[in-house]
């Protein structure tokens, strides 16, 4: 029986299982920029605050990710 590999484009991005990861979220220009997820909100907040006071970034949002269970 051959079984067939899923394609990249059916592939999801599911959430962990740690409950509190956070990233920040912010524009240079008209292109949007992420952080990568973290449990350390400490340092999200500390680029929140560098970059909020910034000359090149602005729209800067601190994001957390929520778990959807089904």
């Amino acid at each position: 029986m051959a079984r067939a590999d899923p394609s990249p484009g059916t592939a999801t991005d599911t959430a962990t299982t740690d409950t509190d990861q956070w990233r920040l979220s912010y524009m240079v220009g008209d292109l949007e920029h992420y952080t990568e997820w973290t449990a350390d909100f400490p340092t999200i907040e500390n680029y929140y605050d560098q970059y909020r006071r910034g000359d090149y970034a602005h729209d800067v949002v601190i994001e957390r990710r929520a778990v959807v269970e089904g």
